[in-house]
């Protein structure tokens, strides 16, 4: 959707292998490229015996409210939703990321990448806080 909305021809295998790199890269920011590593290690702690430990850990709390059987059924309920959380918010960014990506392919073409690179560096480059 981002590719197209840009102008980009979807069945283009350029544009294709283009949105493979939006997955791989993180950003377009150096420091950035860790991100997928992170969404891998967050799916991995949130298994279900990550959870089922949390779970038992709280467990004598809520046993006061709740039956232990009860408790232990949620345990699946809880790992598949904490789960759909996180890929729906990596999802958001990574569609938000394509966006950027494509909004830069598209002005590269228009102005050339190093105008548009450097711009986009300078514009990305952290500013200094001014004391009032």
């Amino acid at each position: 959707r981002a590719a197209e909305a840009e102008g980009f021809d979807s069945a283009d295998p350029r544009v294709r292998a283009e949105c493979l790199r939006v997955l791989a890269a993180g950003s377009p920011l150096a420091q950035d490229d860790g991100v997928d590593t992170a969404f891998l290690g967050a799916r991995l702690a949130l298994s279900g015996s990550a959870v089922n430990k949390l779970i038992t850990t709280l467990a004598p709390g809520i046993a006061s409210a709740l039956a232990r059987k009860l408790a232990a059924q949620t345990v699946p309920v809880l790992g598949a939703v904490t789960g759909a959380a996180l890929n729906a918010a990596y999802l958001r960014y990574f569609r938000e990321l394509a966006h950027v990506r494509f909004g830069l392919l598209r002005l590269a073409e228009a102005h050339g990448p190093g105008r548009v690179a450097e711009t986009f560096a300078q514009a990305a480059a952290p500013r200094r806080l001014r004391r009032a």
